[in-house]
């Protein structure tokens, strides 16, 4: 890179005071080096579009490594030259990436996924109008991308939107551009549109600012769909209750987002029957999106054997309902936990006791 430029907020310095400030030997990716002397390579200038561009190219394998990210916050950390507005982004990475590591590598490996990855590096480029201003438009970026590569990485936390999240989790499996593109109009429009479902959340929804580690993303789709879908009250912070979310409010969602041959039970006050199961595991196996409608009691030990009286917690189904004697277990997705076993950890559960919680289901078939 000698002999070029590096552009900052005051004017631009010559390269080799950035090699004094940034080791790049200790830059150990060819594909950032690379991408870094590509960025460069015209007017010897930096901008924010060209940093993005180096995000993208490290990505052009279909995966971003850590050895990739560890890079890039060399760069960021050590470098006074990228534009702050790039830096921060870079840190942001770093920051997004250590809370799902434990979820595998950051893949972007479909041509579904590359598509979806490509509207939200655009997306991170730009500029201009912002309908959630207290939302940071490259960390929602940032947010799509790795949701984009692994959705089981959504999380409401204490959010009280598990409807919409369990919505927007098959989505983003089963059509990652799709999700992309609704997050985007979002931000950019203040609504969007899935399919035949309009999207406009309220003016206090787009005004808020949810607390780490609740993901920008994740607040940007799944409180807007909540609020929108509400017909009393706003939905603006994650202190609002989303427990009454109707599963004839989810069928709606996922017909109109273009879902097929979808069918639901729903029992609010009155536990589901023993066939119940073999129906929802015909469906799991033909390769249906599942949600569970049921009572939180039955994600902890403590309280798994207790009685319920109505579901007030929706969830994916993660495997078929297995019954060996008098015996269940299952596997659910729930507050990004992937395959989260039913019963509790060494502990068992009859049949009748999984039923006890059990109040409903909505199958989709993907598109």
């Amino acid at each position: 890179m000698s002999g070029a430029t590096i552009s900052r907020d005051n004017g631009t310095i010559p390269t080799h005071v950035v090699i004094m400030a940034i080791n790049w030997n200790d830059v150990k990716s060819r594909s950032i080096l690379d991408a870094f002397r590509v960025a460069l390579s015209d007017d010897k200038h930096l901008s924010h579009a060209e940093v993005v561009e180096v995000l993208r190219s490290a990505m052009n394998d279909g995966t971003l490594s850590e050895q990739e990210i560890d890079d890039l916050q060399v760069i960021a950390k050590t470098s006074e030259t990228i534009p702050y507005r790039s830096k921060t982004m870079l840190l942001y990475l770093r920051y997004a990436a250590d809370l799902v590591y434990g979820y595998g590598p950051i893949n972007v490996a479909t041509s579904r996924q590359k598509y979806a990855a490509d509207l939200i590096f655009s997306f991170m480029k730009r500029m201009g109008q912002n309908y959630f201003p207290k939302l940071d438009r490259d960390e929602v970026g940032i947010d799509l991308l790795l949701r984009v590569s692994n959705p089981n990485i959504l999380n409401q936390r204490t959010a009280g939107i598990c409807g919409p999240m369990a919505f927007l989790y098959s989505l983003a499996f089963d059509s990652p551009a799709v999700y992309a593109k609704y997050a985007i109009d979002l931000y950019e429009k203040g609504k969007a549109v899935l399919g035949h479902l309009t999207i406009d959340p309220s003016s206090d929804c787009r005004q808020y600012a949810p607390p780490r580690p609740m993901s920008a993303a994740d607040w940007l789709t799944g409180a807007s769909l909540r609020d929108s879908e509400n017909f009393w009250y706003n939905y603006s912070s994650i202190g609002d209750d989303d427990s009454s979310t109707l599963l004839t409010e989810m069928v709606q969602w996922f017909e109109k987002a273009g879902y097929t041959d979808v069918h639901y039970e729903d029992n609010t006050f009155y536990s589901l029957k023993l066939n119940d199961i073999d129906v929802v595991n015909r469906y799991y196996k033909a390769g249906y999106r599942i949600v569970l409608r049921i009572n939180a009691k039955l994600l902890y030990p403590g309280t798994q054997n207790e009685k319920s009286s109505r579901g007030n917690h929706v969830v994916i189904l993660r495997s078929p309902i297995s019954i060996l004697g008098n015996t269940i277990s299952l596997k659910i997705y729930t507050w990004a936990e992937i395959l989260r076993p039913i019963p509790a950890p060494n502990t068992q559960m009859s049949p009748s006791g999984f039923l006890e919680h059990w109040y409903g289901y909505v199958v989709a078939r993907p598109y």
